[in-house]
């Protein structure tokens, strides 16, 4: 096995899918998992070779043998299809694909090198940002490249952006809403909800994210402890959940140090228990904070992964970016403004029949939206299409 590739001629790999990344299989980078390994069952021969460059961003320790081994054990149908990158190897195939400009702008050579077709998603983040002259510099190193095929765009910011900069042609950009996240697993380990004043005493909100700046303004998690702050004179029984890599040491929280609780990083069967006693998500993300142009995608990955299991989505939306949630009734829209975010959630801590009316209609929402198939069949026919291609 160790010398697969190079064992194989061209004929042998015209129709296989080589997916390129920088962080997989890390199991913290649960969306990567979704979709790769919906590739992976789909494809047959497809592999993924990864750097593991971007481990860093995780504070993983543990050597890429072992992170695969974790991989494995969760996912073993993909056992055997996860390999370690080097720029030595022969990577002949069909079809190469990533997600993210930085990965597109390192790997676009790798598909140049042996002629083959390049596709890649234009998620948010990942260097991608609106305006930024190093962002549309390698935007136009990657969409210029004789091996690139197809860029898929998954918000309308970022399909309007690639047209009206002339980046990229309109036949050459699939637009598929959202993202894909692991919405099977959080339905098959759902519990059953529960309530404030009907099996629970507390008012329970949450905050999830990544850390990404110092204390993570990006995200809002200053607004967030201020809305604590605020929330915990007024309202007793409210307490709040922080999940990600924070903790009492990035914003003073010592007036609410019984009130607020720190969970660090979770994988994805953690959230299903801890979002069944979560009232509220609340993610007073900011625009163009953490660089120049950047943004982050509506709604949020951890908004979503909320949403699906029933949990009422608090969160900003500077750019205008929703286009599939009826606002008041499916997601609440919210301001980064503290006390107007007090005002919101306090009217629903008083009524929180109508919290979970929200509730309810949001979750089915998302579950429409963020449907696994719904998702991974465009990507996947696109992927079949050009894998036909010779």
């Amino acid at each position: 096995m160790a010398a697969f590739w190079n064992l194989l001629g061209r004929d042998d790999t015209s129709n296989r899918l080589l997916i390129l990344d920088d962080i997989f299989p890390h199991i913290l980078s649960a969306f990567r998992i979704a979709e790769y390994n919906s590739y992976l069952e789909n494809f047959g021969d497809a592999r993924v070779y990864s750097t593991a460059t971007a481990f860093c961003l995780v504070n993983e320790t543990r050597s890429f043998k072992e992170v695969v081994k974790e991989y494995e054990n969760n996912y073993p149908q993909c056992r055997g299809k996860v390999r370690k990158y080097t720029s030595r190897q022969d990577l002949r195939s069909g079809l190469v694909y990533t997600i993210f400009i930085n990965n597109a702008f390192k790997f676009v050579d790798v598909a140049e090198r042996y002629g083959s077709p390049f596709v890649f998603t234009l998620y948010p983040g990942g260097g991608f940002c609106v305006g930024e002259k190093e962002s549309d510099g390698k935007l136009r190193r990657v969409l210029s490249s004789a091996s690139f095929r197809k860029v898929i765009a998954t918000q309308q910011i970022t399909y309007d952006y690639l047209i009206d900069q002339r980046l990229c042609p309109p036949s050459q950009i699939e637009f598929i809403y959202g993202g894909v996240l692991p919405s099977p697993s959080l339905a098959s380990n759902m519990l059953d909800k529960q309530r404030f004043q009907d099996n629970k005493g507390t008012f329970d909100i949450c905050f999830v994210a990544n850390k990404q700046t110092q204390r993570g303004v990006d995200k809002g998690y200053d607004i967030f402890i201020e809305v604590a702050k605020l929330l915990s004179k007024a309202c007793m029984k409210m307490v709040f959940h922080v999940v990600g890599p924070f903790d009492a040491s990035d914003i003073d929280v010592i007036d609410i140090k019984d009130k607020i609780r720190f969970y660090g990083w979770k994988n994805t069967d953690f959230f299903p228990e801890f979002y069944a006693n979560i009232d509220i998500i609340l993610s007073p993300n900011r625009h163009f904070v953490l660089a120049q142009g950047s943004f982050d995608g509506f709604p949020t990955g951890s908004c979503v992964e909320a949403g699906l299991c029933g949990v009422a989505v608090f969160c900003t939306d500077p750019l205008k970016q929703n286009i599939m949630f009826q606002e008041e009734e499916e997601i609440i829209i919210i301001p980064p403004i503290a006390q107007e975010i007090c005002d919101r959630i306090h009217y629903f801590y008083h009524r929180p029949e109508d919290l979970y009316r929200l509730s309810s209609q949001g979750q089915q929402a998302f579950r429409k939206v963020f449907d696994l198939s719904r998702q991974m069949q465009p990507r996947i026919d696109i992927l079949s299409g050009l894998l036909k291609i010779k």
